[in-house]
């Protein structure tokens, strides 16, 4: 006990280290990572956007170069154990944060608690945002276009950048097209999306948009219309959605005869989007789990700009045949209602470039 690597990537001091747990090695085993730089990310939520931050562990390779990282979320189940440990932002994470001297600190989240959090972290680097005179503020300048992204329409409306792009810019670092890095599903609900949805040919049809957000809701007859293309067509539909979509799902089921498998547990989902060999969906929870699946995309979009999702050459985006009305508003300013001009006959042609890639 007196040689315990606390330098150790695998080490956690409160818990069996997973060298330990698959194999029953002990400290100073050959699989023994020197930990070289230590670091904080703060990416709090919305859980999309905290999977489209998981890039950065790419680019990082904590096993390869010693990078130790706690990232601190409200969605710690989403990311992938390997790569970091995951932690709620609670007292506890406070405390451990300001308790000693860390090599990084990137605040990728513009709000209070966020910037607080990372106010109160002593780092050797910063990176993203902070707080000056008490409200979010950009550390450098590397952090002032997101960060303009997100108080000025204008501008966001002129924004060529995807999103990682965004991100890894603000950290400093190149962007070579890396990938989500998620927390793969468990496999036992692997299997429960395999008796779910047996054989091959599946479109995941994910009807929700964020009831908050009405002018993303795509109308209920063009989704029954979609389902009988699909099925016209040879392929299998199946409706995906949560708990907010439950009325809307059983509607569609009972008029279409469609699959509608009910909620089920977020890595059931998950699994389910990795058997579809493509997915329908507005900007969504969704969408960011079917770019970490690598399932091909369809992805419905009318009010935000375009530029910032990085499908990685996977599917496509299908929006209106012009700009909508409405940048970023939950209710339009006109009587158009543009998500009703994407028609089913265009997202079925969609479905087949994206099945067949």
């Amino acid at each position: 006990m007196a040689n315990l690597r606390t330098d150790c990537l695998h080490y956690r001091g409160d818990l069996p280290c997973q060298p330990h747990r698959i194999s029953g090695k002990t400290c100073s085993c050959d699989e023994v990572i020197p930990v070289k730089r230590r670091g904080v990310i703060i990416k709090l939520g919305a859980a999309g956007d905290v999977l489209r931050t998981t890039p950065l562990l790419r680019a990082l390779d904590p096993l390869v170069t010693g990078t130790k990282i706690l990232w601190v979320t409200h969605h710690p189940e989403l990311l992938p154990k390997e790569a970091c440990e995951a932690v709620k932002f609670d007292e506890t994470t406070l405390a451990r944060l300001s308790a000693e001297e860390w090599d990084f600190c990137w605040n990728l989240d513009k709000d209070i608690e966020a910037c607080a959090a990372a106010f109160q972290v002593k780092a050797k680097e910063r990176a993203g945002y902070t707080l000056v005179n008490g409200v979010p503020y950009p550390v450098d300048e590397c952090a002032w276009h997101k960060f303009a992204t997100g108080i000025d329409n204008p501008y966001s409306k002129s924004n060529k950048l995807n999103y990682v792009q965004e991100i890894f810019d603000i950290v400093g670092l190149p962007y070579n097209g890396e990938e989500y890095w998620l927390r793969s599903p468990a496999e036992k609900s692997l299997e429960k999306a395999k008796e779910i949805l047996t054989g091959d040919g599946w479109v995941g049809l994910n009807t929700g948009a964020g009831w908050r957000w009405p002018t993303r809701i795509w109308p209920e007859e063009n989704w029954i219309k979609l389902i009988d293309l699909l099925k016209e067509k040879g392929l299998k539909p199946v409706i995906l959605g949560g708990p907010e979509e439950v009325e809307l799902n059983d509607r569609l089921a009972a008029v279409t005869g469609c699959l509608w498998p009910g909620v089920q547990s977020l890595d059931v989902f998950y699994a389910m989007i990795h058997r579809c060999n493509a997915l329908v969906t507005s900007v969504t929870q969704a969408m960011h789990l079917a770019i970490g699946a690598k399932t091909p995309l369809v992805l419905f979009n009318n009010i935000f700009n375009e530029h910032e999702f990085e499908l990685y050459g996977r599917g496509e985006i299908v929006g209106p045949p012009k700009p909508c009305d409405c940048f970023y508003d939950a209710k339009c300013v006109t009587s158009r209602n543009c998500i009703k001009e994407i028609t089913p006959e265009r997202a079925l042609e969609a479905v087949f470039r994206a099945v067949r890639g």
